[in-house]
């Protein structure tokens, strides 16, 4: 067999094993919990302003960047849209949502909508 394309096949599976897998939107949400609501209107006042986590916190709702480390959503670019991640005051809540927000552009406009149900294991995408 050639060494070169021995190498390089190596080389391939060596980037693509280190490499994080690409997550696909997540499913569409079936159906959401009544209480849902409330926060979702909530969170979609919050998350537009300059400073979310403060924003969000007059709403009783625990805001801050969702940095989506173990990759579950969609990659970001480096610049542009960012992830927000809200769930409610109560200490211990299982529900949460993230939101992808457009800060650069006017009005930072909701791209996407999540929700979590067993704090921020799996998420399912809020169709609005």
């Amino acid at each position: 067999m050639n060494a070169k394309l021995v190498k390089w096949s190596l080389s391939a599976v060596l980037i693509l094993a280190a490499s994080p897998a690409l997550a696909a939107a997540p499913p569409a949400c079936k159906s959401l919990p009544k209480d849902v609501a409330k926060m979702i209107q909530s969170f979609d006042s919050c998350a537009r302003t300059e400073n979310p986590t403060v924003a969000c916190e007059k709403l009783k709702l625990n805001a801050r960047v969702y940095e989506n480390d173990k990759g579950l959503l969609p990659p970001l670019g480096p610049i542009g849209p960012k992830y927000w991640r809200a769930a409610p005051a109560l200490l211990g809540s299982p529900q949460g949502l993230v939101y992808l927000v457009q800060e650069s552009a006017k009005g930072r406009p909701i791209a996407q909508r999540y929700y979590t149900g067993d704090s921020f294991g799996a998420f399912c995408t809020i169709k609005k």
